[in-house]
C-alpha cells in the first residue's frame, strides 16, 4: 500500500511539474514579462519580475492544494484583485498579439483562402470546449 502511495505521489508531482513548466514556457514565449518590463522602462529588474511570477505560482498552488486561508481582509483582497486583473489583461493582450501571427503566416505561405475559417474555428473550438467543461461538470 505504501509503494502505491509513493508511486501516485511521484506521478502527481511529475505531472504538476510538467504542466507548470508548460505554462511558464507559454507565458515566457508570448513575452508578457519582457513586454511589461519594456513598456515600463524597468528592464533592469527583469529577474525580479520572473522571480515574482514564480513565487506567485508556487504560493498560489500551495494555497489552492492545501486550502489555506490567507487572512488579508478587504484591503488585501483589493490588492490581489488589482494584480490578478493586471496579469489577466496583460495575458489577454499578449494572446491577441499572437493571433496577428496567423495572417502573417498565411501570407508567407502564400495561402490566401481560408484565413477566416481558421480564426472562426479557433474561436468556436475554444467556446465549445469551455461550454463542455462547464455544462458537463468537468470542473471541481
Amino acid at each position: 500500500m505504501l509503494l502505491k502511495q509513493i508511486i501516485l505521489a511521484v506521478i502527481g508531482f511529475s505531472s504538476g511539474a510538467g504542466i507548470a513548466g508548460g505554462l511558464f514556457a507559454f507565458v515566457l514565449s508570448i513575452g508578457v514579462i519582457n513586454r511589461m518590463a519594456g513598456k515600463t522602462h524597468t528592464a533592469s529588474h527583469i529577474l525580479f519580475y520572473e522571480d515574482s511570477v514564480l513565487l506567485g505560482a508556487v504560493l498560489g498552488n500551495l494555497v489552492s492544494i492545501f486550502e489555506l486561508g490567507v487572512p488579508v481582509g478587504l484591503p488585501g483582497e483589493v490588492v490581489f484583485g488589482v494584480f490578478a486583473g493586471m496579469f489577466t489583461g496583460a495575458l489577454a493582450i499578449a494572446l491577441a498579439e499572437v493571433l496577428h501571427v496567423i495572417p502573417v503566416l498565411f501570407r508567407r505561405a502564400n495561402i490566401y483562402k481560408g484565413l477566416g475559417f481558421v480564426i472562426t474555428s479557433l474561436a468556436l473550438g475554444k467556446t465549445l470546449g469551455s461550454l463542455l467543461q462547464f455544462y458537463m461538470g468537468w470542473t471541481k
